[in-house]
């Protein structure tokens, strides 16, 4: 939610996850490791685009951010990508819930927390013998001890065949 249009690099497909808005205050992460850049996939490319696109012109702001040592602080210029479009505000934790849900009754799909799609996402990936380095990379883990702890059960029916993606990748099969 504190995802700013200087974050983005649209030419890499790239986002910098460098602040989070927390009860009305911008912190690093906690952690070092979740200061990451994650690589966006075409589809989540392709609606940056257009996200950017319409917060390009949005004003500048300077935001003070806290550091890790919770004392200090930073000043920062930027021009946020999510905001509520009724009052102008920054996106919230009530706000991404209200939105998500309203997309899961459009989509008839059961309620389920908007932090789901991080499973999802991980679990598919796997599922398609994505690289669980990269993988734990994207969702900002130091390592793939979570992945191996969360993610160690697959659904086989779920898996796609090793032997086609192998023979895919060595150029034996043009699916």
């Amino acid at each position: 939610m504190g995802l700013a249009v200087e974050d983005v690099d649209l030419d890499a497909g790239l986002v910098h996850v460098r602040r989070a808005l927390v009860v009305g205050e911008f912190k690093v992460p906690k952690e070092r490791s979740r200061v990451r850049v994650i690589e966006l996939i075409d589809p989540a490319l392709a609606l940056m685009r257009e996200i950017v696109a319409d917060a390009k012109d949005a004003v500048v702001e300077e935001i003070t951010v806290i550091q890790r040592d919770n004392i200090t602080s930073k000043k920062m210029k930027v021009r946020f990508l999510f905001r509520i479009s009724t009052s102008g505000l920054l996106w919230n934790g009530k706000t991404l819930s209200n939105w998500f849900t309203a997309h899961l009754k459009k989509a008839e799909v059961r309620h389920r927390g908007a932090n789901q799609c991080r499973h999802t996402f991980a679990s598919q990936m796997l599922s398609s013998y994505g690289q669980v380095e990269w993988v734990a990379r994207q969702l900002g883990h130091a390592d793939t001890t979570m992945m191996r702890k969360h993610y160690g059960r697959w659904i086989p029916k779920d898996t796609k065949s090793m032997a086609g993606i192998v023979s895919k990748m060595l150029g034996l099969r043009e699916d």
